[in-house]
């Protein structure tokens, strides 16, 4: 028996296929605009947030200073010294966090995992 399919079927299925392709990349194309859109909105208003932390940051010192001069506990010099001593040591309290997540980096298990394949890389 020799079945042969007729031509229409075929041709039909290939714009089938076409037209699912077509909506397919019509909808990856819907949904990756819309990502984009939402990371641009997202790093946006974390600069916003960080420069209104920052800002917050400045006030709370200028508070701190100004209370211990009105108050008569220190002199500016001293207070302006402090100051600078508390963002010295919250930018070296977010500097030791960064060297600590920046093991994260290296691929530890993934470097094994390929010396375990690929040997040590010494030859013997």
């Amino acid at each position: 028996m020799n079945s042969v399919a007729p031509t229409g079927s075929i041709s039909s299925l290939i714009a089938s296929l076409c037209a699912l392709g077509e909506r397919f990349l019509a909808l990856v194309m819907l949904e990756g605009e819309q990502a984009g859109l939402s990371l641009a909105w997202m790093l946006g208003l974390a600069f916003a947030a960080a420069v209104l932390a920052m800002t917050g940051w400045l006030v709370l010192l200028a508070c701190i200073v100004v209370a211990l001069i009105q108050n008569g506990i220190v002199s500016w010099g001293w207070a302006l010294s402090i100051a600078s001593l508390l963002c010295f040591a919250g930018a070296a309290g977010l500097m030791l966090i960064v060297i600590q997540k920046s093991r994260n980096l290296l691929f530890p298990a993934t470097r094994r995992s390929l010396r375990r394949i690929f040997g040590d890389g010494q030859s013997k």
